[in-house]
């Protein structure tokens, strides 16, 4: 950005400095504030306004700084440049955009919040702060002021930015603000799928998830975006007072402690903790890594469940294949808010299975078959799994982080230590034998008998029962020799 700075003055117009920038600038510089707000350590988007001609001084840019270049709305003249890559200290994005109103000054007053409203001219010096709304004085008291009556209804996806400035920073909303998001909630619906998905990302990521949820539920934010989650406040939670959104909403807790305290506390795991960091840093789609989407799994495990729920003469109640119904109406909601294909498949997988590593953990041993049928069926999502399973089982039963049983978090470990360092061995083993080979050796016509001779081939593997080529063709022979025995009658 210093470079940038010097760079600037040769821009033949006014350039200004605006938004969550300068804000987060400000709440580095303006003394008491860490004792009551909470301060980023750095800022990675800015946000420039300019009289006119804003895509072609992003291109500018991009063309000066050796950064990648993009049109985002050709209408409103706005472009981006794009530097370094994402995830590495030096990435940062810029984008500038002219002029809506007349004067900046009334594009100012078009902003979401007041905090937000502010602007530095950085083509003269000094640097002096423009602010018309007062938000210097709400970023002193942490409170969070729309612009204006109309701020939120002309655009209801601010009514989720609001809640997730006050996670990330610490802001109260003010009472008449909060009147307007709730007032603006129902439109929601209207917004564009792709920016309220954003917003609800954003604040998943952030480790106090839970606490905005509670929050975007008094406000009626969740009802508006995902109403199959209200449904859950009518159903009694198993092994616990309280009712099925409160588990979701604690699932999300433990998961954002799973996510954290795996790292250092936890001797089951540890081994695997730099290898774990760097599967859930996968990206699956749509920019978002295995790690948040792990969260969004944790919200949505138990959406099934209304409509499953059964409640028998003994008083006890069940939810039988909630997972499977679960699964379905996960697949619906993200195609809802416009997920991809690839990210859709991989939440729908964790949900579906996300009771599987606690079946396991009943067993007295989990044989080295099961530990293959749990990785063949999840596939690459099963850490993902397990670590749900976790948070689940932490949050059913209002586990304190040092109740937490032994036996659920050892099966855990297990699976961890399978997918890590038993690969070859259990999850995946190489192919002893191909299917060309099995149908020119035995004069079998290629089918489905040969895929399915093959996987249970690859299972025998895993249980160690067969482990060369030799003992390959030998379970082959005696496997096709008992299916051809006629059936007893």
């Amino acid at each position: 950005m210093e470079r940038l700075l010097h760079w600037l003055p040769r821009v033949a117009q006014p350039c200004f400095l605006v938004g969550g920038a300068v804000r987060d600038c400000l709440l580095r510089s303006l003394p008491g504030l860490e004792r009551r707000l909470t301060i980023p350590a750095q800022t990675y988007d800015f946000d420039l306004m300019v009289p006119h001609r804003g895509i072609s001084l992003a291109r500018r840019l991009a063309n000066e700084f050796g950064a990648a270049f993009y049109v985002l709305d050709p209408e409103r003249d706005i472009g981006r440049a794009v530097f370094g890559a994402m995830g590495r200290p030096d990435w940062h994005v810029v984008d500038v955009a002219a002029y809506q109103g007349a004067t900046l000054q009334e594009d100012l007053a078009r902003r979401d919040f007041r905090v937000n409203a502010m602007a530095v001219e950085l083509t003269k010096q000094p640097l002096v702060v423009l602010d018309p709304l007062g938000g210097m004085d709400d970023l002193r008291v942490g409170r969070l002021r729309a612009t204006s009556d109309h701020a939120l209804s002309d655009d209801p996806a601010r009514t989720l930015r609001a809640v997730r400035l006050c996670a990330q920073f610490g802001f109260e909303i003010d009472p008449h603000t909060t009147a307007q998001i709730q007032a603006a909630a129902h439109r929601l619906c209207e917004t564009s799928p792709e920016r309220v998905r954003e917003e609800l990302m954003k604040i998943l990521a952030l480790p106090n998830a839970d606490i905005s949820l509670q929050q975007m539920d008094a406000l009626g934010l969740l009802d508006a975006i995902l109403p199959e989650l209200i449904a859950l406040k009518g159903l009694p939670q198993p092994g616990s007072t309280t009712n099925g959104f409160a588990h979701s909403v604690r699932t999300v807790h433990m998961m954002h402690r799973v996510l954290t305290d795996y790292q250092t506390q936890l001797a089951e795991v540890l081994p695997f903790r730099e290898r774990i960091a760097q599967h859930l840093a996968t990206l699956v789609g749509d920019g978002y890594d295995r790690r948040v989407l792990l969260v969004l799994a944790a919200l949505l495990h138990d959406i099934g469940k209304p409509s499953t729920f059964k409640c028998y003469e003994d008083g006890t109640t069940h939810y039988f294949d909630h997972e499977k119904v679960g699964a379905q109406m996960v697949r619906e909601i993200l195609m809802r808010l416009h997920f991809s294909r690839q990210v859709s498949d991989w939440v729908v997988s964790i949900v579906r299975w996300h009771l599987r590593p606690l079946l396991l953990s009943h067993e007295v041993t989990v044989s080295r078959r099961a530990l293959h049928r749990f990785f063949r069926d999840v596939g690459e999502a099963g850490v993902s799994v397990a670590l749900l399973a976790w948070a689940d089982h932490l949050a059913a039963y209002d586990l304190t982080w040092h109740e937490r049983e032994n036996k659920v978090l050892r099966t855990i470990g297990q699976l961890l230590e399978v997918y890590f360092e038993r690969r070859d061995e259990i999850v995946a083993p190489p192919p002893l034998l191909s299917g060309d080979e099995i149908v020119r050796q035995l004069g079998i016509s290629p089918g489905p008998l040969i895929g399915s001779l093959l996987r249970e081939l690859q299972e025998a593997q895993a249980a160690g029962e067969v482990a060369t080529r030799t003992q390959a063709w030998e379970w082959v022979r005696t496997r096709l020799a008992a299916s051809s025995q006629p059936k007893d009658s």
